[in-house]
């Protein structure tokens, strides 16, 4: 049987956003001001505001067998109740069908968990997904709302596997329900700021390091830092509040704006003032350039893990 737009979108987790389409199902981790913004600032950060990160399917059936028609988009990753099972890579349109059991191929006495990670770095689209005829079908509970505001690291740059960024899994231990606005590039500007429709226990902040590159002199980024924490910090008053500084970087020296560590201690100082709690990006993932994909800038899946694993024992503190 093929799912309805209702059931999916039912089951869907990380979109704030769903439209039926003629191509297939859209998915926005972004509203259209926020797109509109970030496509002002430059049409690759409008592109890359568009992207699929953090959306998923995430469903319990008693179906023998998934079967999902994707339309381009990248990487689609599959989880079976919790463990990563397939991953696939398609830049056309492509049915991907799995069967629900053990890694040994043996059937589970209940219900499957099934989540079908999208493309955190182009735009995945689905066309349809179809189970057993007379399947059940029911979404999974979560126990916490989180939001990921931040650029290509919380995006999950460069990942071999997307699902494996740190905000991806720093959900999955929290069990949280999650919208992941991470987008390559990104900086603080107040205009990339909107309203959407989710709401979040915790808020986690993480830009920064583009920052460093992108403003010209201190006042400059403070001013639109500024800005942009107030808004998050009025919209989310009653929630718990993070920001999650930058972490390490090479390449630190040649940027007109000043050090890096002016650019941090700016931007920590900021957001404790405004009521963030501050977790020092310093401590989540050591300065080993073979912990990062690019050598200077962007964790490699070991580098995520260090910076989930990290992060997962200071929140503990708080959450």
């Amino acid at each position: 049987m093929n799912l309805t737009f209702e059931q999916i979108k039912a089951v869907t987790v990380g979109a704030i956003r769903i439209e039926q389409c003629e191509d297939g199902i859209r998915f926005f981790k972004c509203t259209q001001k926020q797109i509109d913004a970030f496509t002002l600032e430059s049409a690759t950060l409008g592109t890359r505001a568009k992207t699929t990160t953090g959306v998923r399917l995430d469903f319990y059936t008693n179906s023998k067998e998934a079967t999902f028609e994707v339309v381009s988009g990248g990487k689609y990753e599959v989880y079976i109740n919790g463990l990563l099972r397939a991953q696939y890579d398609t830049s056309e349109n492509k049915r991907i069908s799995l069967r629900l059991c053990d890694p040994l191929g043996h059937a589970y006495a209940e219900d499957a968990r099934v989540t079908l990670y999208f493309p955190a770095h182009s735009i995945g689209v689905l066309k349809s997904v179809e189970l057993d005829d007379g399947a059940t079908i029911a979404p999974h509970k979560f126990d916490n709302k989180f939001l990921f505001i931040g650029d290509s690291i919380t995006q999950g740059w460069a990942a071999n596997y997307d699902s494996l960024s740190y905000a991806q899994r720093v959900s999955r231990f929290y069990n949280a329900e999650s919208v992941i606005q991470g987008i390559g590039g990104a900086y603080f500007h107040e205009l990339t700021f909107d309203s959407i429709d989710f709401d979040p226990d915790v808020v986690f902040v993480a830009y920064g390091t583009n920052d460093f590159g992108h403003y010209k002199t201190y006042a400059e980024l403070e001013a639109h830092a500024d800005a942009h924490l107030s808004l998050i910090a009025k919209e989310y008053a009653n929630k718990k509040r993070f920001y999650i500084s930058p972490i390490w970087r090479d390449k630190r020296d040649g940027k007109s704006m000043g050090t890096f560590e002016g650019c941090r201690e700016i931007l920590t100082k900021l957001a404790a003032d405004k009521g963030f709690t501050v977790i020092d990006g310093l401590t989540l993932v050591p300065p080993v350039p073979e912990l990062f994909m690019d050598e200077y800038l962007h964790p490699n899946d070991n580098g995520f893990s260090l910076y989930a694993e990290n992060l997962i024992s200071v929140l503990q503190k708080y959450l």
